[in-house]
């Protein structure tokens, strides 16, 4: 016993002395959630009605400020559902013990020597600039290499990503898709301004959840921050996007807020081009989830909830009114906003896809309340009163969803 435990503290001591010389700084974050969240579509039996918590953990392995590497993992799970044990929200029925843990990010981050060149490479949070809310275009987790520099008041930014690389199957031919671009964002006294371009090359025909590319694309925008006066904020985005032989489409979006003591009023708008009656017109995206406007329109919910019940803010058109941190007690703080919204696609397709004739009036009302420092209360409601002309959703008259979560940020 006593060799063993010698040979033990050799060993130890011998590892001690093999990693010594790349000793790293260890840093762990993340979130906790868990809620409940219900939603209803009138004219539908087909309620949400779920249990849901997730757990993002962040590790950061930290050398110098030169280098570090970051992975971030979410293990997910809707009570009573087991999904088979295996995959992203599996394990949540008796007995749980779910193969559940997903690989949000993994990249290294280092400097280039003799240089301020900054490269990131890896599976990583990456998204085209936005003003308003997040780019319609590209705002997710992808596998890129990013490399950027500041000179002064003037970043720039040149990006290469890889969201799809589809395996050969039978007679089907392997595709990929290429993401190529960069960002100049600079700083203009009480203005910034952030123009943009991204190509996307496209071999053979990617078909991935439903989205099918067959051609290349290339997307141009800019968005603009700026403070003209104390406690005025002003946000614009403008995007242009084309498919190589179809007709191309944009979107626009702006913001006002005004900040005062105990809220921040504000004024949002914007409009996105859609289909015309040949299936072209609306621009095409990689990911425009957090495109979002509302509660209901991409993933504007709070928490691990559904969101996207309206679909994308792309073929639409929309103008709101928000009263932002609304806060009359120290820990307690709303936001309420009021949104009418309407399709500028040529048809009524369904609840995600609208036409010109299909509109809804959405109020939202999101509270947080603070626990601790590092525990919040959210509680979110929405409700839309709608009015879809023809397709799918045409018997439904209204939406309401509830959510309420507790989020331990750590």
């Amino acid at each position: 016993m006593k060799r063993f435990i010698v040979s033990a503290l050799a060993a130890c001591m011998m590892f001690g002395a093999t990693t010594g010389a790349f000793a790293a700084e260890i840093k762990a974050s993340g979130s906790m959630w868990v809620g409940y969240d219900y939603v209803n579509l009138d004219g539908s039996s087909d309620d949400t009605n779920n249990f849901i918590q997730r757990m993002d953990t962040q590790i950061d392995i930290i050398a110098s400020e030169n280098l570090s590497a970051t992975t971030l993992f979410r293990i997910e799970q809707t009570w009573g559902q087991a999904n088979n044990k295996v995959g992203a929200g599996s394990g949540g029925s008796l007995g749980a013990d779910g193969v559940n843990v997903s690989t949000l990010r993994a990249y290294v981050d280092f400097l280039i020597p003799s240089t301020e060149m900054k490269v990131r490479a890896g599976i990583q949070g990456f998204g085209l600039p936005g003003a308003v809310t997040a780019s319609p275009v590209l705002d997710n987790d992808v596998a890129a290499i990013a490399v950027s520099q500041s000179f002064d008041n003037i970043g720039v930014t040149a990006f290469f990503a890889r969201p799809y690389d589809t395996e050969k199957s039978g007679s089907a031919k392997a595709s990929t898709m290429d993401l190529f671009g960069g960002v100049v964002s600079a700083e203009l006294g009480n203005v910034v301004v952030s123009p943009y371009f991204m190509f996307a090359n496209v071999s053979n025909k990617v078909d991935v959840e439903g989205e099918i590319f067959k051609n290349n694309l290339y997307w141009v925008g800019t968005s603009v921050e700026a403070n003209p006066m104390p406690n005025l904020a002003l946000a614009f985005d403008g995007i242009y996007g084309k498919e190589h032989t179809k007709d191309g489409g944009y979107a626009v979006a702006g913001k006002a807020a005004y900040t005062t003591d105990m809220v921040v009023p504000a004024l949002v708008g914007w409009y996105a081009s859609g289909n015309d009656s040949d299936g072209e017109g609306r621009m095409r995206s990689i990911d425009d989830d957090d495109f979002s406007m509302t509660t209901l329109i991409g993933a504007g919910a709070m928490g691990p909830d559904s969101d996207n019940i309206f679909g994308s803010a792309l073929g639409k058109w929309g103008i709101g009114l928000h009263l932002e941190e609304i806060s009359f007690t120290e820990k307690l703080s709303h936001t309420v906003r009021v949104t009418y919204v309407r399709g500028t696609n040529d048809k009524s397709s369904s609840i995600t896809s609208w036409g010109e004739d299909d509109s809804a009036t959405e109020f939202d009302l999101s509270s947080v309340y603070s626990i601790y420092d590092n525990l919040n209360l959210l509680v979110d409601f929405a409700y839309a009163v709608t009015d879809f002309d023809a397709g799918s959703a045409k018997d439904v008259d209204n939406v309401f969803k509830a959510a309420a979560l507790v989020e331990y940020n750590f």
